[in-house]
């Protein structure tokens, strides 16, 4: 799913927004996508009594808000019917499943809550949550601790990583092996495009129990269950053996003492597959490390040298590296 900036948003919106008003604008976008008010004029032009019956606006808002979205370009309004832009249509309807939708814009919602008082964060060192008096777990935890929440944040992620899945089916060479350990696989989405790829092909997705559920219906509904089954762990204990391919990906932090399980469960010629995300060339900063580093809830990533670095003192000696295009890349590892 191809995210919403702000240059495709139309150019008189643009001219009309300063960067407050930026903020508060996409708050306001978020809370229609937890409504679903796109979603309820996907098929058919409303009244905005029409719409604030069917997802619970109050007449003091609703009106006015249906306008605010009509000037931000991401609803039409003609004979005092509402409908969906184009725009909408595109990046809230097309290109985002309903799970999305429900996961991420709850998701958004949190990260809104805890840059209200970004200032006073940044001013005297303190943690939002210290600030708020919130308790935001990470997201590991999370998958471990709530049922609906990993499901939510399995189904969510299948979602949005399919077209990354089918570019690593089209580059990565799995014709001589028989079984892949996909570790941490969430979703199993990644495991879903390689078994395609590979008939021969069988996978495991190993993740915590909540996330292991989710992915069982998943791989049901694609008509996989036969080749791709889903097993309870935690890889930070165990990672089993008897595959030939093991595979993490995208799953941030990942401690060499897991790489050298990983290594011991390989047989002679088996393959480790890691993602790793290009290293890029340019040294404009980027946004994600503050952010990151203010939110707190997603797992620290390392860099491709670190991640090379770590792999071969796991005991892995013919290391490579492969860009793979739109801003992925992988790593594969023998053991000889």
């Amino acid at each position: 799913m191809k995210e919403l900036p702000l240059n495709k948003l139309p150019k008189r919106v643009l001219a009309s927004l300063d960067l407050e008003t930026v903020f508060k604008a996409s708050r306001c976008v978020v809370a229609a996508e937890r409504l679903m008010i796109f979603r309820n004029l996907q098929k058919r032009p409303l009244s905005a009594s029409a719409v604030g019956k069917r997802v619970g606006l109050h007449e003091r808002h609703c009106e006015s808000f249906l306008d605010y979205l009509v000037f931000l370009g991401l609803l039409r309004k003609t004979d005092n019917l509402y409908s969906n832009s184009v725009l909408a249509n595109r990046y809230f309807i097309q290109e985002r499943s309903i799970e999305w939708t429900r996961f991420w814009s709850a998701e958004c919602a949190k990260d809104f809550e805890a840059l209200t008082v970004v200032d006073e964060a940044l001013s005297s060192g303190r943690d939002w949550r210290e600030i708020l008096g919130k308790n935001r777990k990470r997201d590991y935890e999370l998958t471990q601790q709530d049922p609906e929440w990993a499901a939510g944040f399995a189904y969510a992620l299948y979602d949005d990583n399919k077209a990354d899945a089918e570019t690593l089916a089209d580059h990565l060479d799995l014709t001589n092996y028989r079984s892949l350990l996909d570790v941490g696989g969430g979703s199993g989405v990644m495991s879903i495009a390689l078994a395609r790829a590979n008939p021969q092909l069988k996978a495991c997705v190993l993740d915590f129990e909540y996330v292991c559920k989710a992915a069982k219906e998943i791989i049901h509904q694609e008509h996989l269950s036969n080749r791709i089954r889903t097993l309870t762990g935690d890889m930070n204990e165990t990672i089993p053996g008897g595959y030939d391919v093991i595979m993490f990906w995208e799953i941030g932090h990942i401690d060499t003492r897991v790489m050298k399980m990983a290594f011991e469960s390989l047989p002679t010629g088996g393959m480790l597959v890691r993602s790793c995300r290009p290293s890029g060339k340019s040294q404009t900063p980027s946004p994600s490390g503050f952010l990151n580093n203010y939110f707190g809830v997603r797992p620290e990533h390392q860099t491709k040298t670190e991640k090379i670095e770590s792999i071969k003192s796991a005991g892995f000696t013919t290391v490579k590296y492969r860009a793979l295009g739109q801003g992925m890349g992988m790593i594969t590892a023998i053991k000889n």
